[in-house]
């Protein structure tokens, strides 16, 4: 696996780690307050945690499918949080690039040829 593969599932794996932090602490912040105004966030996280994870399980695999799927969760992340800026009117560079500087890095990448080489090979 070249190096910067490697560096995209650490990052990967550092998202899913603090997903599972930021989902407790989401949890906590519901059940302690029963704000129904958590829920959204609490299915977000729960969301994006569980299909980050499950996809760095597919890593192995090789396929050229979990490349993609991979790229576009990641992008999905980012347009929920443009969205959700947009609809509160506080869409700015720092929240659109610089709060999500990790995913913007797997993407980058996972775009890279040695990626594609390494996704369309077989899998060992």
């Amino acid at each position: 696996m070249p190096g910067t593969l490697k560096a995209a599932q650490f990052i990967i794996t550092l998202e899913v780690v603090l997903g599972l932090v930021g989902l407790a602490v989401t949890m906590a912040g519901f059940f302690f307050a029963f704000d129904w105004g958590i829920l959204p966030a609490l299915i977000h996280a729960a969301g994006s945690t569980a299909l980050f994870g499950w996809l760095l399980g597919r890593w192995s695999s090789r396929r050229v499918y979990v490349r993609w799927a991979i790229i576009a969760a990641h992008l999905l992340v980012i347009g929920a949080t443009v969205l959700d800026l947009a609809l509160f009117s506080t869409v700015t560079w720092q929240a659109m690039v610089g709060q999500h500087i990790l995913t913007w890095a797997v993407i980058i990448l996972l775009l890279l040829p040695s990626a594609g080489r390494w996704f369309s090979g077989p899998a060992s």
